[in-house]
């Protein structure tokens, strides 16, 4: 019974002696890693391609009909304002049908005079009740069939008229003849292109770069073209346009700087 107090004693007094030997112990100081990076100067290797300057506007002008081209008033590297006719086509065919649809037009003008007349005349005798209401309709009815004849010769002649300008090829916008697609005396289908306009106040570098070096390329990288024929001519350029898919052949993609 007298051994249980002395061993708590003692454990409690060892528990006190060992709070005062820590209160009075200096903590260690703490050890801070220091972390070290090897700073290495990283180079920029610069690569070179040969490419073209090109126009970066152009158009391929072509007439809407078939036709045989009886004059082209430009040539390869000519300046062409806008309006400026380029080439035209044989318009016998389509003065012909011009006055045709001129004639037809009269005739239905004609008609519909004679039409008039002839329900006024009915409406006259309609109320002396020296016609019928049958009749009256039925010159009501010519008179509205030759009004819609008008309309129709009408509609044909502005036709006509449309496809006689387009018998005449001009240029929309100033720029300069880059290529011909047609001589005089050709027959051309619609759509066929003639010449080929460029407008000559903008332009751009068209360069191929191995596929395996556009990774890194977006809208707006920078680039410096230089001139082959005259190096001392550079100038800074931006990337407008990357082709979505590399060449096949080549695999490289077609670039566009401005």
């Amino acid at each position: 019974m007298s051994r249980t107090p002395r061993i708590l004693l003692g454990v409690l007094m060892l528990g006190a002696l060992a709070s005062c030997s820590k209160s009075e112990e200096k903590p260690p100081e703490i050890v801070r890693p220091v972390l070290s990076m090897v700073i290495e100067p990283r180079t920029t290797q610069i690569f070179g391609f040969v490419g073209s300057v090109e126009p970066q506007v152009s158009a391929d002008l072509a007439f809407r009909l078939l036709g045989r081209v009886v004059s082209r008033d430009v040539q390869v590297g000519d300046i062409v304002s806008k309006g400026t006719t380029i080439a035209a086509l044989d318009p016998t065919a389509l003065e012909l049908g011009l006055q045709a649809a001129k004639a037809e037009l009269s005739n239905a003008e004609a008609q519909l005079a004679n039409a008039a007349a002839s329900e006024e005349r009915q409406r006259q005798l309609l109320a002396s009740a020296n016609a019928t209401q049958a009749v009256f309709d039925a010159a009501q009815q010519a008179r509205k069939a030759a009004e819609a004849g008008v309309e129709r010769a009408k509609a044909s002649l502005a036709k006509s008229q449309e496809q006689l300008g387009y018998a005449r090829l001009f240029s929309d916008f100033d720029g300069v003849v880059t290529a011909v697609g047609a001589e005089v005396g050709q027959t051309v289908s619609p759509g066929q292109t003639v010449v080929t306009v460029a407008r000559s106040d903008l332009r751009e570098a068209v360069v191929d770069i191995p596929d395996q070096l556009t990774g890194d390329l977006e809208a707006g990288t920078p680039f410096q073209v230089i001139l082959q024929s005259l190096p001392t001519i550079q100038t800074g350029a931006k990337l407008r346009e990357i082709a979505p898919q590399s060449e096949g052949s080549t695999r490289t993609r077609r670039v566009k700087l401005t």
